[in-house]
């Protein structure tokens, strides 16, 4: 075997092949009667020789697949996603919802098209460990209840207690109290992995697509701080059930600036397409009109779960708190992702595992209201969210 680079790829010798050459090349000078035993002198000049060799070759190999954007890695890897236009995301915002209780109309101000600015201003408000909270979009209030995603003010991994946002830095008016009674949409992360930035480029690469659906998606994933995001097509005459307008669409955007969003949909979205959205952006064209985005946010719904724990060992302990506690932290649901008791039997199987072991987790059942109980529960709306903490989980043991 040869080294070479075809059109199939790149092959590269062995080290045991390369020990052979070696083997063959000195017994064609000095004679097949030398000695080439590992711990003759020959013998440990010719592995010393291949080890080299095959370093070569390795590194070589890794050069070669580093051109492959599905494979690189590094610094390498922001070379070759950058031929996309794509740059790696030094760090995401954990996006929390929080239920605001106002007694009379108020006008809260949001991030809007600051979203990824460290210094933006909005609405504000603190967690009892010092954490800050800033409302994503501006938003008129009226008597009630309403819950709004607020982004944490410093990038990174933040990841509050549920029942911790109970404090107004921006000190409003009419607003009688503010909690955050559901875990996160989404936690920070401290900068973009390898692994991420590679899923992020093949979503992107859609950019070029034939269709402009499927272009805008790739565009809008494409954004600074944007985490997640999913587009509805309606091609039909009339408005779908899930309320899209005729030829229309409805974008849902976790993350990124209004102002990001908002242009990226002037550019890629074809004209005359009917949007769905209740936030809203204008954009002044090149011929002075008014071009007006609509898209949504991910809406928070609560999920609980219950199970059984069932002990093998009848002398087992289980710190039933930090079972649920490591089940809300091993998941983060998609935008309208459904809840099953396959997938949350397995995360609660591996945290039993992970706090003594000795159990099985029997009966699971999943609800958004903690008393109607299914095997599986789906968004009550495609824009939909589940969210999971610690606290909604019942553990029973038997």
């Amino acid at each position: 075997m040869t080294d070479a680079v075809t059109a199939t790829g790149i092959s590269v010798e062995t080290n045991v092949q390369i020990v052979s050459d070696l083997t063959t090349g000195l017994q064609d000078i000095y004679g097949d009667d030398i000695s080439v035993d590992q711990n003759s002198p020959d013998g440990q000049l010719i592995g010393i020789f291949a080890q080299a060799c095959t370093d070569v070759r390795e590194l070589a190999v890794q050069i070669y697949n580093n051109f492959d954007p599905d494979q690189a890695t590094g610094t390498v890897l922001d070379q070759r996603v950058a031929i996309n236009n794509i740059q790696r995301q030094g760090g995401t915002f954990t996006i929390q919802p929080i239920d605001i209780t106002v007694s009379t109309t108020v006008t809260l101000q949001g991030l809007d098209a600051n979203f990824n600015s460290l210094t933006g201003t909005g609405y504000t408000l603190q967690d009892n460990s010092g954490n800050q909270w800033i409302l994503l979009n501006t938003v008129t209030l009226t008597a009630g209840l309403t819950t709004l995603n607020f982004r944490a003010a410093q990038i990174g991994l933040v990841q509050p207690i549920t029942n911790s946002i109970t404090n107004q830095v921006t000190v409003i008016l009419g607003v009688t109290s503010v909690n955050n009674s559901a875990a996160p949409l989404t936690v920070g992360q401290n900068q973009e992995t390898d692994a991420q930035l590679r899923l992020r480029r093949a979503q992107s690469t859609a950019i070029g697509s034939t269709g402009y659906a499927n272009g805008l998606l790739g565009a809008v994933l494409g954004l600074t701080g944007v985490i997640e995001a999913v587009l509805y097509n309606n091609r039909s005459n009339v408005t779908d059930g899930n309320g899209i307008p005729a030829h229309g669409i409805w974008l849902i955007v976790d993350g990124g600036s209004s102002s990001d969003i908002a242009n990226t949909m002037y550019k890629k979205i074809s004209d005359g397409a009917n949007m769905k959205g209740s936030v809203t952006y204008n954009i002044i064209t090149p011929s002075n009109e008014i071009f007006t985005a609509m898209w949504d946010v991910p809406v928070a719904q609560r999920l609980y779960v219950k199970f059984n724990l069932k002990k093998i060992i009848s002398t087992t302990t289980f710190n039933t708190a930090a079972i649920a506690a490591a089940i809300a932290a091993s998941i983060t649901f998609s935008i309208s992702q459904a809840a099953d008791m396959g997938t949350l039997t397995q995360l609660a199987l591996n945290a039993v595992q992970a706090n003594g072991g000795g159990g099985l987790v029997l009966d699971l059942a999943v609800s958004i209201n903690g008393t109607t109980w299914f095997d599986y529960i789906a968004t009550t709306t495609l824009a939909g969210q589940f969210t999971l903490a610690a606290g909604d989980i019942a553990i029973t043991v038997e």
